[in-house]
């Protein structure tokens, strides 16, 4: 297959940026061509350049209200660079590209495949909502997100819902002296109980409700420590970033906490961690937050919204709190204080519990055979193991 994928920042913004990186680096290992068409370039513009056919740099998907004429001629040249490609499935993960792979789809004859990594947002542009009933197949991540997009106008009967699958190889669990071995560097004592929260900073990532839980942690467990490893959202200016950061410093207080920007690669900040924390206040679509710690062997306490009830289930389930309580979420984080000791077998059962239900291979299987399937291809076997 000839894939045309769009991308709006090519960096570690969030889970969406992840996930889409991962999934056509898998379908290039697997024999398919795939082509970029992007905005901006960040921290995973490298990885791209490994397995892209072609990388074009555009100024946008969509005009722009602030210089419509400009910026409507580079969605024009934007289009013709696509049609050049003459690809057999246009691949987005964001609505916003949507009018866009609509457009360059009709020109080509090819099918529109929107992979739903977001909730619908509670006002949806008309633009894009002119375009859903020209996307062929919708992939969803989870059981949540697509029931948010119902009624919407996405045609009902193509909707496939693929849970977020990662490197299981990948992601796994560290040797103590490893752990021990980040914390120093990061300045942080090995002996101390520490929470890690990795994800973008800002409001609806319930920030605000860890802080507040972490002071009440610390009150009861003077060892408790907190890493929080993220960067602002695409689009976010600067000044209202540091502005927000700056209310998160001053709800902390006294919490011993480590701030570090966005990161190429959170793994062995993962490992590190004695638990993992995802208090998002808004329907979280299937967190990568999650899936990652619990392959690493490492407890996760998460807010009951969104996709998280689709991955903590059963007697993971324990580790779901209610959104926005600071008190709940201090409770059962601290609950696993000790669990090292008193538990030693959680983590091996943590990672069991995701290792073959969430591995990459699984997910990328559903996908190939989705995109053939409406590029009218038959799914290749995998080039590389």
């Amino acid at each position: 297959m000839r894939i045309l994928t769009v991308a709006n920042h090519l960096g570690a913004r969030g889970g969406l940026e992840r996930t889409q990186l991962t999934m056509c680096r898998e379908l290039a290992r697997r024999g398919h061509r795939v082509d970029l068409i992007y905005s901006t370039a960040g921290d995973f513009t490298g990885d791209w350049r490994g397995f892209a056919a072609s990388m074009t740099k555009i100024g946008g998907t969509l005009p722009r209200s602030q210089d419509p004429l400009r910026t409507s001629v580079e969605v024009l040249n934007a289009a013709r660079a696509a049609r050049a490609l003459v690809p057999d499935v246009i691949y987005v993960f964001r609505y916003l590209d949507l009018p866009f792979a609509a457009a360059v789809g009709r020109l080509v004859r090819a099918a529109v495949v929107l992979h739903l990594c977001l909730p619908q947002p509670h006002q949806l542009p008309f633009v894009v909502r002119r375009s859903l009933s020209h996307v062929a197949m919708t992939l969803s991540v989870s059981y949540d997100t697509a029931s948010l997009w119902r009624n919407t106008g996405l045609p009902a009967d193509g909707v496939i819902v693929v849970h977020t699958g990662i490197d299981m190889n990948y992601y796994r669990p560290a040797e103590a002296a490893r752990r021990a071995a980040t914390r120093r560097a990061l300045g942080i004592d090995p002996d101390s109980f520490l929470a890690v929260y990795a994800g973008r900073i800002s409001p609806e990532k319930g920030l605000d409700v860890l802080m507040r839980a972490g002071r009440t942690i610390a009150a009861r467990h003077p060892d408790f420590r907190l890493l929080v490893v993220g960067g602002p959202s695409v689009g976010t200016a600067d000044d209202e970033f540091e502005r927000y950061r700056s209310e998160l410093v001053s709800l902390s207080g006294p919490l011993d906490v480590v701030w570090l920007g966005a990161q190429r690669d959170v793994l062995p900040l993962i490992q590190t961690a004695d638990v993992a924390v995802a208090p998002s206040i808004w329907s979280e679509p299937f967190s990568r937050s999650v899936i990652e710690p619990l392959a690493c062997g490492i407890p996760v306490v998460a807010s009951d919204v969104g996709g998280n009830p689709e991955i903590l289930t059963n007697w993971l389930s324990r580790f779901l709190v209610p959104a926005d309580d600071p008190d709940a979420l201090a409770e059962a984080v601290g609950a696993l204080h000790s669990w090292r000791s008193v538990e030693p077998d959680l983590g091996d059962r943590c990672r069991l519990a995701v290792v073959d239900r969430l591995d990459l291979s699984r997910e990328v299987d559903t996908v190939e055979a989705a995109l053939a399937s409406v590029a009218g291809h038959e799914a290749l076997v995998p080039s590389v193991p």
